[in-house]
This record gives C-alpha cells, sequence and structure tokens, in this order.
C-alpha cells in the first residue's frame, strides 16, 4: 500500500482527501479502496507492485502499508503474506501482541488493524514511514493517516499553519519530533503500538522498543564483523522472491556495495538518474557492467529539477525538502518493471559521521604523530568553526528567525535533546537529527520512493540499525570502518573509481586527504566561472545556486509570489522578511535556505484562499 486515510465522524471532507491522494504527481493510476464503519471511514491507495495487500480476517481488515519484511523468513509469493502473517500471529487482536510481531519485522512499514470497535497501528523500528493523528483545537481525535496534507484537507485543519515548524524548516530543514507544519498534526512514535476507541476517541500509545545507546560499544572487530554479517542479512531479506530487482547505482561506494549483496540471479539491472551523461553516469556504467548487469540511464528533462520544488511538494507534503529524485523512475514508466527497487539512502545518516558535529568529530579523529607534535609545540588545535552550509552548523541560521520564533525553535529542541539524552546520552547530538528517520532532512528520497513504486532502501533493514545502535562514535570517523567493509563487500568493484573523488576505495587516507586539499584550494577558482547551465555538472545532482537564480521557472515564480499573502506570512517567522527572502536569491544563505523558503512560498499561497480551497485539479 501507499497511504491510508482515516477518518472519524461524518467524514465530511473524505472527498478532498481522496483526491488530494490522487491527484499526486506519479500516483494517478494508483487504485483507491474504501471501507466504511458506523465510526467513520477507511481510504486506502495501492501501490503497483508492493504485493502487500489487505487481508480480511472475520470482522476486521489488517492493512500494510510500505514494504515490511519478516526477517530471514520466506513467507512465499501470496499477494498479502504480509497481512496474513500478521493475522496468524497476534491471534484476535494486533495490540496483544505487537512485540512479538515487531521483533520479526524489518522494513520501512506502518501496519493497520482496523475493526468495528477499534483501530491499531503499529510503527516501524525507526519511524522511516511516519503515522500522523490530527486533532481538533479541543484535542478531539478527527482522523490519522500517512500523508499529512490529505490528513489535513480531509479533517479541515489544511490552514493551522505551525509558525514554530515553519521556522525549524526554514533553518534546519526539518521539523523537531513530534510536531509537524500543522498545530493540531502529531507523529506517532516510531516503534509503538496506538490503540483508538473510536466510541470514545481515546488514544494508548505504547512504545515497544528504542534505539538505546548500550553501556559498552563493541569492539571495532565486533562492529566490522556485524556490519558485514547485517548487510549480506538485508540483501537477501530484501530481495527475497524477487527475480527483478532494481538497484539505484550513483558512482559513489555505498550504492555498489548495495548491489555487491543483492544476489546477482535476482538483479534485473542498476539505474542510474541522468539529465546529461557525464563522469557520473561513465563510472556506474563501469560498475554495472563490473557486476555483471545491465546499466539503464533513467533520462530527465533540463527542467527536471527547476519544477522538482512544486512536483516534490505535490508527493509528500510541506515536513521536508521535496527532493524526490526518484519521480524520474515514474516519468519514465519504470516502477512496474521491477519487483522492488533497492537504493543505498541513509547509510552516511546511520553508519558514518555525517550528524556528527565537527569539534566532535576532531576531538575524536586518530591523532597522527606529526598532529602530537604540532600539540606539543602550538597547542591544541582550536576547534573547528561551525558552517551554516553543512548540516551540522545551522543552529547559525536560527539568527535569521524573528524573536519570538527563535525562542521557541530553541526551546522545542532543548526539550527533544533531553528526551533524545535519555536513550542516547553520548550520541544525542546526532541522534536527535534522524530519529525518528521521517526527520532526517533527506528522507524525502525514501518517502517519495515509497509512494511512487515498489522500494526499499538496504539501510533502512533492522539488522543494519541494530549495528548503528551500538556503533562507538570513533568508529565512524569519516566512514572508514563502514568503507572498508563495503570495501570487503565488493570486491572488484571498489577498484573502479569514486566519480565524486576519482579515487579508488583502496586509497590510502593519506591519498584522500591530499586529494581534499587540492580541491578545497581549487573550488574557490572554480566556483568564480559558474556555467549558466545548471545541468552542467558531473553528479547526478544539480548546480542548485545557478537553477534557483537562473531558471526561468524560479524567476517566473519568484514574480508571481511577490504579491501573495506567503509573503505576510513568512515575514511573521523570518527577520529579513518575506518579500526580500523569495523577490531575490539571498547570497549571503545557504542554498538550502532559499530552496525550503520558496517551497515555503510556493506552500503557503496555495493555502491562502483556504475557504475556496479544492484539491488542486491540475497537478503536474
Amino acid at each position: 500500500m501507499d497511504d491510508i486515510l482515516i477518518l472519524f465522524g461524518k467524514c465530511m471532507n473524505a472527498e478532498s482527501g481522496r483526491v488530494m491522494l490522487a491527484k499526486r504527481p506519479g500516483m494517478r493510476d494508483h487504485e483507491l479502496s474504501e471501507y466504511t464503519h458506523p465510526w467513520g471511514c477507511v481510504i486506502v491507495q495501492h501501490a503497483k507492485a508492493t504485493g502487500n495487500v489487505s487481508f480480511v480476517d472475520d470482522d476486521r481488515v489488517i492493512i500494510p502499508i510500505g514494504r515490511p519484511i519478516v526477517r530471514d523468513q520466506d513467507l512465499g509469493s501470496n499477494p498479502n503474506s504480509i497481512a496474513q502473517w500478521v493475522s496468524k500471529h497476534d491471534a484476535d487482536c494486533l495490540v496483544d501482541n505487537a512485540g512479538v510481531i515487531n521483533a520479526s519485522l524489518s522494513g520501512m512499514y506502518a501496519i493497520f488493524e482496523i475493526c468495528a470497535d477499534r483501530v491499531s497501528v503499529l510503527t516501524d523500528h525507526m519511524g522511516f514511514r511516519p503515522v500522523y493523528v490530527s486533532l481538533n483545537q479541543d484535542g478531539q481525535l478527527l482522523g490519522i493517516g500517512t500523508h499529512l496534507e490529505s490528513l489535513a484537507v480531509a479533517t479541515g485543519q489544511l490552514d493551522q499553519i505551525d509558525l514554530v515548524s515553519i521556522g525549524e524548516l526554514f533553518t534546519h530543514n526539518y521539523i523537531t519530533f513530534p510536531f509537524t507544519t500543522r498545530t493540531t498534526i502529531r507523529e506517532l512514535d516510531p516503534c509503538s503500538i496506538t490503540k483508538i476507541d473510536p466510541s470514545t476517541n481515546a488514544i494508548q500509545t505504547k512504545i515497544l522498543w528504542e534505539p538505546s545507546e548500550p553501556a559498552n560499544f563493541p569492539t571495532e572487530a565486533e562492529t566490522r564483523s556485524a556490519l558485514r554479517s547485517a548487510m549480506l542479512s538485508a540483501g537477501d531479506d530484501l530481495s527475497r522472491n524477487c527475480s527483478r530487482v532494481g538497484v539505484l547505482l550513483s558512482g559513489g561506494f555505498d550504492s555498489r556495495a548495495v548491489l555487491s549483496v543483492i544476489p546477482k540471479d535476482r538483479v534485473r539491472s542498476a539505474l542510474t538518474y541522468v539529465t546529461r551523461q557525464n563522469r557520473e553516469t561513465r563510472v556506474a556504467g563501469e560498475v554495472a557492467h563490473a557486476a555483471g548487469t545491465t546499466q539503464v540511464l533513467v533520462q530527465r528533462d533540463d527542467d527536471y529539477f527547476p519544477m522538482l520544488v512544486e512536483r516534490g511538494l505535490d508527493l509528500i507534503g510541506m515536513e521536508l525538502r521535496g527532493n524526490c529524485h526518484g519521480l524520474c523512475i515514474a516519468d519514465n514508466g519504470l516502477t512496474e518493471d521491477y519487483d522492488v527497487i533497492i537504493g543505498g539512502q541513509l547509510s552516511d545518516t546511520l553508519l558514518k559521521d555525517h550528524f556528527m558535529p565537527m569539534d566532535k568529530r576532531q576531538q575524536l579523529r586518530p591523532q597522527t604523530i606529526r598532529s602530537k607534535i604540532r600539540a606539543l609545540v602550538k597547542g591544541p588545535v582550536p576547534k573547528s568553526p561551525l558552517n551554516p552550509h553543512h548540516t551540522t552548523g545551522r543552529e547559525l541560521l536560527e539568527s535569521e528567525l524573528t524573536d519570538e520564533i527563535r525562542e521557541q525553535v530553541r526551546q522545542r529542541k532543548e526539550t527533544r535533546m533531553r528526551e533524545v539524552e535519555r536513550v542516547r546520552p553520548t550520541t544525542a547530538d546526532e541522534w536527535h537529527r534522524f530519529w525518528p528517520c521521517s526527520r532526517q532532512d533527506d528522507s524525502s528520497h525514501t518517502l517519495g520512493n515509497a509512494r511512487l513504486m515498489c522500494a526499499d532502501t538496504l539501510f533502512a533493514h533492522q539488522a543494519i540499525v541494530e549495528v548503528a545502535q551500538k556503533f562507538d562514535p570513533k568508529f565512524r570517523i569519516d566512514g572508514a570502518l563502514t568503507d572498508s567493509v563495503f570495501v570487503e563487500l565488493g570486491g572488484t568493484l571498489t577498484d573502479i573509481i569514486n566519480a565524486n573523488t576519482g579515487l579508488p576505495a583502496s586509497a590510502s587516507k593519506k591519498t584522500i586527504h591530499t586529494h581534499w586539499k587540492k580541491n578545497r584550494k581549487n573550488a574557490e577558482s572554480i566556483s568564480q566561472v559558474q556555467s549558466s547551465d545548471w545541468n552542467d555538472v558531473q553528479t547526478s545532482w544539480v548546480n542548485p545556486i545557478t537553477m534557483q537564480t537562473q531558471s526561468p521557472f524560479w524567476i517566473e515564480k519568484r514574480s508571481e509570489l511577490a504579491s501573495s499573502a506567503a509573503i505576510e506570512t513568512l515575514s511573521l517567522v523570518i527577520k529579513r522578511g518575506g518579500k526580500i527572502m523569495v523577490g531575490s536569491y539571498q547570497e549571503d544563505l545557504p542554498s538550502t535556505s532559499n530552496h525550503i523558503a520558496m517551497q515555503l512560498a510556493i506552500w503557503m499561497d496555495r493555502l491562502t484562499n483556504i475557504n475556496d480551497f479544492k484539491v488542486r485539479e491540475a497537478v503536474q
């Protein structure tokens, strides 16, 4: 299943929610089903290829959303195998046996049990697939769903904008859990079972598991062995009963590690996103050839990236920056050509130091003899300065918020930090960014793919999550331990250069360091002569600054928004004002801040005529 919308009461706005689900890009031919009950209605949007269909058992229906996997078990190719497996293991009530069921499951999912007298929801371990609850101003339960915008419009909460969340999106590109863009909608806890009594609107949630930090981290050898085993287990589990697996293959190392752990007889081809053939497509082609599979270039037109600001928003909503790159797979009609498409998203998040603060990274990095001598002569190396262009330095951008919003943003984050510290005492400064994983600022990729096709990411497998849970921070520095395991698993595939560095994985740390140092020196001179073509890059991405400043789409959109009421709303949040922020590209701010400010303005512009709101019939 793709998404579910459950409404309690008379379902006055059910049609608006249904239309919003159906009109999203890449999903217009996805079938909708509806179940009615005395207490309300249930709308389900079906995926094209997951095979995880609903299972009706006596007076209840079990509905899996996403792609739950039963670890180390072969359920066969029965299309309702997951739901049927759940029904056999939970006796009469999902709530009673949620812990047992959850311990066997892996992946990005939510499982719903719909009965005449109750609704139960089981969420995945890390909150990869979020579930939202909508309440009215008096705290009365209105609905529950997996797509926030359809839930908001169906429950009459579309215009209940949370300005503090808007401030968080602008500065940090994510919203602190459990808040959302709506003041009356919250996300359910990850790895929890929630029971709803429609007759009383009572909601009870029980947390089944948390990624608790161990008292003592495993040794390097133990971590290496555990990660290798988890990767192989994940590759087997995610591709079981599949003969047409597609692997998202870039020019980096993480994706070829994914390709290396999927049994070869299950892989149909490797998919590489491409606007212009370049160094990345060539490197990925070499990797695919070396792995004995074919490469499929998933073409995107020249205006793909400028249009993505609206298309991503239409697909997943306004909870993240909508970089849903997988839309090109749907654009090319490839979604049904594969039993599952598996990517390598979240590798850097869970297994490397991507979210580790700079000063902590510097402190934990192994000291060379040269650095020790330098410390004796010149004293300790000064702390690395925060950089607002890096994800770990975004707090500097809070000064861009109005005083009232800035203080509330800080209070909210302090509260959440204390909650995470209870579970992760020494690593809360990282884990608060991706627990639950629905909040990780690049999760739009996994959340988008999960809607468009039967999709998965290897690193969402619970075996890998358990390794990440116990991964000593010092072994994640520069991704050294993880990359060495990837080299071991990838074999000769890792002898092929990394498209980003031009170096093979076997290169020494000294060689890599020298390479990056040289690149940094050249970066300034290169940046002075930027091409006017935002697609003139050597990766599968785009030049975001050129796109935002020179794309006709963005120039036209800025002009359209100049007189929008959205400008006034942004001015309540951003100190320099919405008119300045949207009117032109702000060179002193990161491209991500400029991007999400425009996305916010587009989103709020749609909500200004809320009384006449109808789901846009012309979503492109």
